[in-house]
C-alpha cells in the first residue's frame, strides 16, 4: 500500500493543476490519497503510516511538507517519496526527482529506494539545510506573504539586503572555538536550498558528514557575482566563503536564534544549538 499525503496550499500550483494532481494520483494502483487539514496534520498521518507498516509515503507538497512528513520516518521501514509542488523543492531536486508531476508519481510508485541521512538542529530534524543569518531572517518574511515562489522569495531577499547587518557567532567544532562574523551560516545535509539554488554543491546526503558554509560580509558590489555563483555551483569558490565538514556543530549567539529548517522559520527561545548527524536513516524514493 502507498499513502500520498497532500497539501494542497503548497507553493504556487493552481486549482486546475492540483485537480489534476488528484485525478493522476487516484488512477494509480492500490493507493490511498489523504489531505492535510492543519500544521502538523502531514505528521499524524505519517505517524500512523509507519505503525501500519505502509510501504511508502509519498509528500505532495513543498519542503516543509516533506520535512513534516520525513521527520515521522526516520528509522522506520516506510519509504518517503515526494511530489514537488513547492516553492524551492530542495529535496526532490537534489535526489533528481522529476519535477514535472507525471513524471514524479511514476517514480514514487514504482522506483527504488535507498538510504539518506538526517540532520539535527537542537532535535529538530532536516534533510536539506538549516542555519542562521539572512536566509532566515528572509525564510521569516518569506512565510508571512500570501504569494509563494522565487518571484516573492527573490523580492524579499532585495528588500532586506541593504538593511541586514551581518551577526557574529561562536563556532564550536573538532574540539576548536572560534568566532564568526557572518552574512548567513548553513548547514548543509544536501547541496541546495531549493530552486538549484546551491549553497554546498559538494554535499552528499549518505556521507555520515554535514557540510559548513560561512558566507562572510561582503560589500554591495560582489552580491550580483555571488548570486552567479550560487546558482552555478561554484559559491564555494568565493573568498567570501568558508566550508567546513564534520559530525556536529555548536553555534551560540549574544541572542536567541532565528533558524531556518528546510526553509521554515524558527524563532528559538534559546541562544545556542548542536547540529548533528544521523547517517542512513531515512529511506527515501529516487
Amino acid at each position: 500500500m502507498i499513502w500520498f499525503i497532500m497539501n494542497a496550499t503548497s507553493g504556487t500550483t493552481t486549482e486546475a493543476r492540483k485537480s489534476k494532481i488528484i485525478k493522476l494520483i487516484e488512477n494509480q494502483k492500490n493507493v490511498k490519497l489523504i489531505f492535510t487539514e492543519y500544521a502538523g496534520h502531514g505528521a499524524e498521518i505519517s505517524k500512523r503510516a509507519v505503525a501500519e507498516k505502509v510501504d511508502k509515503v509519498i509528500a505532495v507538497g513543498g519542503d516543509g511538507t516533506v520535512n513534516e512528513i520525513a521527520r515521522e520516518l526516520i528509522d522506520s521501514e516506510t519509504a518517503l517519496g515526494i511530489i514537488p509542488i513547492g516553492s524551492g523543492n530542495g529535496l526532490a531536486r537534489h535526489l533528481k526527482i522529476p519535477m514535472k508531476v507525471e513524471k514524479a508519481i511514476q517514480l514514487a510508485v514504482s522506483g527504488k529506494t535507498v538510504k539518506i541521512d538526517a540532520c539535527f538542529l537542537n532535535e529538530i530534524p532536516f534533510f536539506c539545510t538549516a542555519g542562521v543569518g539572512f536566509d532566515a531572517n528572509v525564510a521569516n518574511e518569506f512565510a508571512k506573504q500570501k504569494s509563494r515562489g522565487l518571484k516573492t522569495y527573490a523580492k524579499m531577499s532585495l528588500k532586506y539586503f541593504r538593511t541586514y547587518k551581518p551577526q557574529t557567532y561562536l563556532l564550536e567544532y573538532k574540539g576548536h572555538e572560534m568566532s564568526k562574523t557572518a552574512f548567513t551560516i548553513t548547514f548543509a545535509n544536501a547541496a541546495q536550498y531549493g530552486n538549484n539554488a546551491m549553497i554546498s554543491p559538494d554535499s552528499k546526503i549518505d556521507d555520515g558528514l554535514i557540510d559548513l558554509v560561512v558566507l562572510k560580509p561582503f560589500p554591495f558590489g560582489a552580491a550580483p557575482i555571488i548570486g552567479v555563483r550560487l546558482f552555478k555551483g561554484t559559491l564555494p569558490n568565493s573568498r567570501y566563503v568558508e566550508t567546513e565538514k564534520g559530525t556536529s556543530f555548536r553555534l551560540k549567539s549574544e541572542e536567541p536564534l532565528l533558524v531556518h529548517f528546510d526553509g521554515e522559520p524558527h524563532q528559538l527561545s534559546v541562544n545556542e544549538v548542536d547540529v548533528t548527524i544521523r547517517q542512513q536513516c531515512l529511506k527515501v524514493v529516487c
